[in-house]
């Protein structure tokens, strides 16, 4: 098996497009030094041990991408820095449901790799979880997922597969 990714740039799915621009493990990585408050180039590179090359490629795909906006560096002017977009504020969720996940099910033994607390009052964060409008936690077996007229192949093909083992259509 070939170690290429496809792309998914072409393919009608929110969840394709996501992997398209968040995919690589060095953009996560990236983005959650940026959330713990690191902007610098050469933080990125030493906490991260990573090549020049694939930090400065990385960098580049997440300012085209609208996560990150590149400035000068108001305190040192031969400098820039990397400062969160809105969009990029908006993946704060994701990272977080991510470390939590990773807690619950791939914990050390020494307990909790790192604790999220609240700035305003330091209590512990809470999980992250898909509720209901009346804010019941939801589950995948809880939630119905429609797909309009304007969605793509893939994803009527997928609603079509399911309804034909279901006994939906015939």
């Amino acid at each position: 098996m070939s170690g290429a990714r496809r792309s998914f740039a072409g393919v009608d799915c929110a969840v394709a497009q996501a992997i398209e621009q968040m995919g690589d493990p060095w953009i996560l990585l990236i983005l959650r030094c940026q959330f713990q408050g690191m902007k610098r180039f050469d933080d990125f590179q030493g906490h991260l041990q990573i090549s020049t090359s694939v930090l400065t490629d990385r960098l580049r795909r997440l300012v085209q991408a609208g996560m990150l906006r590149k400035e000068q560096d108001k305190h040192d002017k031969r400098g820039t820095v990397y400062l969160l977009t809105e969009k990029g504020m908006d993946f704060y969720p994701v990272m977080i449901a991510l470390h939590q996940w990773s807690e619950r099910w791939e914990a050390r033994e020494g307990g909790p790799r790192l604790e999220l607390l609240d700035k305003q009052n330091g209590e512990p964060v809470r999980s992250v979880h898909v509720l209901s409008q009346d804010f019941r936690v939801l589950t995948a077996h809880d939630v119905l997922a429609l797909v309009d007229d304007q969605s793509g192949a893939m994803m009527h093909d997928m609603q079509e597969r399911l309804k034909r083992r279901r006994g939906d259509v015939a």
